[in-house]
C-alpha cells in the first residue's frame, strides 16, 4: 500500500456472517443506479481493451476476526478493523485488513476503475487511520509505483493520490489532490496514466474528469504489471463502526 502501509499477510479464511453482510451491502436500487463510464480510451485518445476483475481473485485478509468478505457475488466489503487487539505486530501496531489479487495473479494495466463507497469519519485521532484503493506493481513490499485513492479518517477527505519508489527501498512521500470530503455516497472512481507522461494520472469520479496528480519523483505508473488493492489501516483506537470501503465493478485496462 502508500507508505504508511506495511503488510503483515495473513491468508484467513472469509467470514460471511449475516450481520457483516446487513452492514455493508447496498440496496438494490443504489446498484441500479450504477453508470458505465468506460469510454474506450484511457487518457489522450489512447485505445484500451477492458479486462474486468471479479470478487474471487481477491486474496481477503486480515489479523484477527475482522476481515473483509464478499457482498454476495457481485461485491467486496472491507471494514476498518474494530481494534488493535490483533495486530499482526501485536498490540500497538496497525491492525490492516484487505482484499488484494494475489502476488503473480495480476495484469498489465495503464488504468482501473470500480463502483464503490468509501464510508469513512472524521473521528480517527490522525491521518495515519486510513483506507485506500488502488492498484500497485508490487504486493510484497508494497514501494512500488502505485496510483489511486485514499481517505483519511480524521478528517474524512478523499484524495487522489500516486506513490514513488525510491531507489534502494522505501518510498517518497505521497504527491496528492483532495477530490471529495465528508462523502459516503456511491460513484465510479476511474484513474488513468498517461502514455505520453507515465508520471501523470488523470482521475474521474462518474465519469467526469476531477484532477491531475503527477509524481514529483519520476515514478512510472503506464504499462505497468498491477494488482488491485483495497485496505484499510488503523493505528488507532476509537469508534469506526460502519467505515467501510465497498467495491463492485472493478476493472483494468
Amino acid at each position: 500500500m502508500k507508505n504508511q502501509f506495511k503488510k503483515a499477510i495473513g491468508y484467513g479464511s472469509v467470514c460471511l456472517a449475516i450481520v457483516l453482510i446487513a452492514g455493508c451491502k447496498k440496496d438494490s436500487g443504489e446498484q441500479s443506479t450504477q453508470t458505465s463510464t468506460l469510454q474506450g480510451k484511457v487518457s489522450k485518445g489512447v485505445p484500451v481493451t477492458l479486462a474486468s476483475v471479479a470478487p474471487g481473485a481477491f486474496s481477503l485478509w486480515g489479523n484477527c476476526t475482522d476481515k473483509p468478505y464478499l457482498i454476495g457475488t457481485t461485491g467486496i466489503c472491507v471494514p476498518v478493523a474494530s481494534s488493535l487487539e490483533c495486530a499482526s505486530g501485536g498490540l500497538g501496531s496497525p491492525n490492516d485488513l484487505a482484499a488484494q489479487q494475489t502476488n503473480g495473479n495480476g495484469q498489465t494495466a495503464n488504468a482501473f476503475q470500480f463502483y464503490g463507497c468509501f464510508k469513512g469519519g472524521s473521528n480517527a485521532p490522525d491521518g495515519t487511520n486510513e483506507m485506500s484503493v488502488f492498484i500497485t506493481d508490487d504486493v510484497t513490499n508494497w514501494t512500488g509505483d502505485e496510483m489511486g485513492f485514499t481517505e483519511t479518517l480524521s478528517d474524512h477527505t478523499l484524495k487522489a493520490y500516486v506513490q514513488s519508489p525510491k531507489p534502494g527501498g522505501g518510498t517518497y512521500p505521497l504527491d496528492y489532490k483532495v477530490l471529495l470530503t465528508n462523502d459516503n455516497g456511491y460513484h465510479t472512481f476511474k484513474c488513468a496514466a498517461r502514455s505520453t507522461a507515465p508520471g501523470t494520472v488523470d482521475f474521474y469520479i462518474d465519469g467526469v474528469y476531477v484532477n491531475t496528480v503527477s509524481s514529483s519523483y519520476g515514478a512510472h505508473y503506464y504499462n505497468n504489471y498491477d494488482y488491485v488493492v483495497g485496505t484499510t489501516h488503523r493505528t488507532s483506537n476509537w469508534s469506526s463502526t460502519g467505515q467501510q470501503i465497498e467495491l463492485y465493478s472493478i476493472n483494468t485496462y
